[in-house]
């Protein structure tokens, strides 16, 4: 087909019914078409040629007519950032996009930092979860800009991480580490450095500060931290008044 226009679905069809192999960016111009015809999915996975093709291969899975098997065997050969368009594409269906995700979450394991930090910028909800245990700072970086990150997941960090540098970005950034349950949290966490959780007790109210204050968990030079501020801050109320 040499004209100057893609050719049509049906065109694309009659061609593979005929045994001829279609090009392939007409195929994939087809294939991104909401109105893609599961009939053309059916021929194309018959043919060699876009079997073998790694362009080919994503739009095919995502179809939601795409065969059961045909999708088992084809994912392993999908590089990690079709894995996520596979998961995040609401046209495949559910059960290929919780195959896709577990692929996914195997591969993590096996990705450079480079490619774990760009992951974590757009991961879905369950690779978020493995990624929180990536103990580099350009990963955790990356992740807390995630739009599916969550507040949970803040917490669940604070909890688990084991590098206090990872803790820091956590407690640096403009949106999480402003969160009241992430500050209760990061001032009795002993892995968040004493000297940035002594600067936070100085923004906790008073009612957390009395909780701090008394307290029989977290370090004592917070504790003590929390009683002075406490102190100071109650002094002056009673100056307020008087």
């Amino acid at each position: 087909m040499d004209g100057s226009a893609a050719p049509s679905a049906a065109e694309l069809i009659a061609l593979l019914e005929s045994g001829a192999e279609p090009i392939e960016a007409d195929l994939l111009k087809a294939l991104r078409r909401t109105s893609c015809p599961g009939r053309l999915v059916e021929l194309s996975i018959r043919c060699k040629a876009v079997r073998g093709s790694q362009r080919l291969l994503p739009l095919l899975v995502r179809h939601p007519s795409c065969p059961r098997q045909f999708a088992w065997e084809a994912l392993p050969r999908l590089g990690w950032r079709d894995l996520v368009e596979v998961t995040r594409d609401p046209r495949a269906a559910p059960a290929v996009r919780r195959q896709s995700e577990r692929k996914l979450l195997d591969r993590v394991k096996t990705l450079t930092l480079g490619e774990r930090a760009a992951l974590a910028r757009l991961a879905p909800r369950s690779v978020i979860a493995a990624l929180l245990g990536d103990d580099s700072p350009v990963c955790i970086e990356a992740l807390l800009s995630n739009p599916q990150f969550t507040e949970g997941d803040a917490l669940r960090l604070l909890q688990t991480s084991q590098n206090p540098a990872c803790l820091v970005l956590l407690l640096r950034h403009p949106n999480w580490g402003s969160r009241h349950e992430v500050l209760h949290a990061a001032v009795r966490c002993d892995r968040v450095p004493l000297g940035v959780a002594l600067g936070m007790v100085a923004s906790l109210p008073i009612a957390e500060l009395k909780l701090l204050a008394s307290a029989a968990d977290g370090r004592e030079r917070v504790r003590e931290a929390a009683r002075a501020l406490l102190q100071r801050r109650l002094d002056a109320e009673t100056r307020e008044e008087m």
